[in-house]
C-alpha cells in the first residue's frame, strides 16, 4: 500500500507545482521519477518522453500514465493519473474565480511574468538532459546512425526556427515526429 501513496504524491507535487503547462510540468516529473525515487534512469524517463511525445494528449498525464503502468500495472497508472490531475482540477475549480477577480492586479500580472522565463529554462534544461541522454551519448560519427540522427536534430531544429521567426511558415509539430519515426523505422539499424 505503500508503495502506491508513494506513487500518488510523486505525481501530485508536479501537478502542484506544474505550472505553465504540460511541457513545463515535465522537470518535476523528472525530479521525482528519476532523482527522488530513483523510479527510472535518465535513459529509461527520455525514452518514456519520447514516447509520450508521439501519443496523442497532455505530455503530463500520458507520463504519469506510462511511468505508473511500468512500475505497478493498471493500478499504478490510474494512481499516478491520479495524482497528476487532482490537484490541477481542484486548483481550476477553486482558484480560477479568485484569478478572475484579481487577474488585472499588478501583484497577479508580476507572478506571470516571473513564471515564464523559469518555466522556458525548466524546459530548456530537460530538453539538454534528453538530447544528452538520448542521441548524444554515445555519438561516434563514422555510423549513418549517428548523421541519420544528427541530420534530424538539425533539420527539426530548422525547421522549428523557421516556424517560429517565419510568419506564413508553418510545419505542424506532428509531422516533423511521424516524418522521425518513418526515418527511424526505415534507416537506422
Amino acid at each position: 500500500m505503500y508503495k502506491y501513496l508513494e506513487l500518488f504524491w510523486a505525481f501530485v507535487k508536479p501537478g502542484i507545482f506544474g505550472f505553465g503547462g504540460g511541457q513545463a510540468t515535465i522537470p518535476l516529473i523528472r525530479e521525482e521519477v528519476v532523482n527522488n525515487y530513483g523510479w527510472l534512469t535518465e535513459e529509461q524517463f527520455a525514452d518514456y518522453l519520447i514516447m509520450g511525445n508521439v501519443l496523442p494528449g497532455p505530455i503530463a498525464t500520458k507520463m504519469s500514465i506510462i511511468i505508473g503502468y511500468d512500475l505497478y500495472g493498471y493500478l499504478g497508472a490510474f494512481i499516478a493519473f491520479m495524482g497528476m490531475i487532482l490537484p490541477s482540477t481542484l486548483a481550476i475549480l477553486i482558484l480560477f474565480n479568485v484569478f478572475l477577480e484579481y487577474k488585472d492586479t499588478a501583484f497577479v500580472q508580476g507572478m506571470q511574468a516571473a513564471a515564464k522565463p523559469v518555466v522556458v529554462v525548466l524546459i530548456a534544461g530537460v530538453a539538454l538532459s534528453m538530447a544528452r541522454t538520448s542521441f548524444l551519448k554515445n555519438i561516434d560519427f563514422n555510423t549513418a546512425n549517428t548523421w541519420i540522427i544528427f541530420g534530424l536534430f538539425i533539420g527539426s531544429l530548422a525547421l522549428v526556427l523557421l516556424n517560429e521567426f517565419i510568419p506564413t511558415f508553418n510545419v505542424h509539430p506532428a509531422l516533423l515526429i511521424v516524418v522521425a519515426l518513418l526515418i527511424g523505422g526505415f534507416f537506422i539499424k
